[in-house]
């Protein structure tokens, strides 16, 4: 038998043999027929790119904005340590003063710190964020229990007679909370008032067993906003809040 004369199963012209022309995206989607197969094939194909896309563009947006955003003036931040105000009492405290400062949201901000534990023995971070903060003149008024508060005498607080105007000074002497700051060689020194107790102004933290005591930072660049602090708690108490005045 001649083997060139066997036939084979396909010849030259079979389909298996033609070049396939590959159909374009668009003509694909045209094919498509509902919307629930063309949202199947969005889904297989475009979504996960879609979302990757829209990702990049929003971090990317976000990045350009934190760039060129003019950066807020802060008006106080309050360090309150070791959770001696509960969340809503914090937040009821920082709305009402900023309200009281008639603040700009868009270019002004406050800020209120209720993270640091500075008395946990097993959370050192929050005593080195207090440190840096406070060396850096970062926060201006310092809210702690009473034992707490004193620790911190000549250290990052100053006496209030060297912070407070007079007439303000004389309106807290029956509130002043007296610390003994103690020298390099561990003598104490003469007792001064180094901040206010306020238990009767706001509502402590049940957790909180000490009265507790508010104190502004030596240090502080916003010494004013700190006394219209001051002043807003007298008032918010008294019921008589205003708007502070210049």
């Amino acid at each position: 038998m001649d083997i060139s004369e066997k036939k084979t199963a396909l010849d030259d012209s079979a389909s298996i043999y033609q070049q396939r022309e590959e159909k374009s995206d668009r003509a694909k989607w045209k094919d498509l027929q509902g919307f629930k197969a063309k949202w199947e094939h969005f889904k297989a194909y475009y979504l996960l790119k879609t979302f990757i896309w829209a990702c990049v563009v929003a971090f990317v947006g976000y990045m350009v904005y934190e760039l060129v955003a003019p950066e807020k003036e802060r008006l106080l931040y309050v360090a309150i340590l070791d959770t001696v105000l509960m969340n809503d009492v914090k937040d009821d405290l920082q709305s009402g003063f900023e309200e009281y400062m008639a603040m700009d949201e868009d270019a002004q901000d406050t800020f209120f710190d209720n993270t640091m534990e500075v008395s946990n023995p097993k959370d050192a971070s929050s005593a080195q964020k207090f440190t840096v903060h406070a060396y850096v003149a970062d926060i201006d008024v310092l809210i702690a229990s009473e034992s707490v508060l004193k620790q911190y005498a000549e250290s990052y607080i100053r006496p209030l007679s060297e912070q407070l105007p007079a007439d303000l000074y004389d309106m807290l002497t029956d509130r002043f909370c007296y610390a003994e700051p103690v020298d390099e060689q561990g003598n104490p020194g003469k007792a001064q008032p180094y901040g206010i107790y306020i238990s009767d102004l706001v509502d402590k933290s049940p957790y909180c067993k000490e009265p507790i005591a508010l104190a502004i930072c030596g240090n502080t660049k916003r010494e004013k906003n700190a006394e219209e602090f001051v002043r807003y708690l007298l008032e918010r108490a008294e019921g008589t809040q205003g708007i502070a005045t210049e």
